[in-house]
């Protein structure tokens, strides 16, 4: 049995203050715990970014998943996001990556991050610095906003 919470909804009351044209008002919902989004987050960065571990999609991420990148919108099955996923990899062997930052808002996971690793088209090595915001529904990611830059360091 995996340790990790996939599929499990562990939940807890969050205030939330709105201000309206009536004034301030408290009012409860349920959300995931944030600990829980980031251990679902965290396997993606571990075990599908850095490990290369491409059968771990299958119980990360949602199916269909849909994926917001600089070069526009997608919607795609777990076997064709592998197969990207398997495209990125063959350029950047085994990536070392840092979190700098991390936010959990509702159900987002918003994670700044620098990646280090072998460029093996170039043979030199590279810097990758990340934007990337992960929506979890049901124990998944179901859909990301990423943004990438190559040759820029912003951990510094």
């Amino acid at each position: 049995m995996s340790p990790w919470p996939i599929g499990e909804r562990l939940t807890y009351r969050r205030c939330v203050a709105a201000v309206g044209s009536t004034g301030l008002r408290l009012f409860y919902r349920d959300s995931v715990d944030d600990s829980v989004l980031c251990a679902i987050s965290d396997r993606w960065w571990v075990e599908i970014w850095r490990d290369g571990n491409l059968d771990a999609v299958d119980e990360v991420l949602a199916d269909p998943f849909v994926r917001h990148s600089s070069v526009g919108s997608s919607v795609s099955s777990r076997q064709e996001y592998k197969k990207m996923l398997a495209e990125f990899q063959r350029t950047l062997c085994h990536p070392e990556t840092t979190i700098d930052d991390r936010v959990v808002s509702a159900d987002r996971v918003w994670t700044r991050a620098t990646s280090r690793g072998l460029n093996r088209e170039t043979g030199e090595n590279t810097v990758v610095s990340w934007m990337l915001v992960q929506r979890i529904a049901d124990g998944r990611i179901a859909e990301h906003w990423v943004l990438t830059v190559r040759g820029v360091d912003w951990s510094v």
